[in-house]
């Protein structure tokens, strides 16, 4: 089952099984340096990481990691998809999932978002 969330569900539990797919869109704006990452749960894998702009339209799918350029001004901002597979519960129970926005050269995220994933584990 494919599991959409945005940064409006910050917080609240989110019920997944294995073979569930996570799709969660965040705001990002490239050009002021900060991007969003994650920090998964045991079991739970990135599977595509992709930005598009705003105005962008479908432009194929870009490789994982790639910038698909929108038809807005420079500098506007867009949005940052994340795709996770839920392989294997092996912590029942809670699982946080924390997306980090943050600059590759500083040591702390300016803003830190917290998923909690609710799992039975696999029988």
């Amino acid at each position: 089952m494919l599991i959409r969330i945005t940064r409006a569900n910050a917080g609240e539990v989110i019920r997944v099984r294995a073979g569930d797919t996570v799709e969660l869109s965040l705001p990002e704006t490239p050009s002021s340096g900060f991007r969003w990452l994650c920090r998964l749960p045991r079991g739970v894998h990135l599977v595509d990481d992709e930005y598009r702009g705003h105005g962008g339209g479908e432009q194929g799918h870009p490789k994982r990691g790639q910038v698909v350029a929108g038809a807005g001004p420079p500098g506007a901002g867009g949005v940052r998809r994340l795709a996770f597979d839920v392989l294997d519960i092996v912590d029942a129970g809670r699982l946080p999932l924390h997306a980090d926005l943050i600059r590759p050269w500083e040591q702390a995220p300016r803003r830190t978002l917290t998923f909690v994933l609710s799992a039975a584990p696999n029988e």
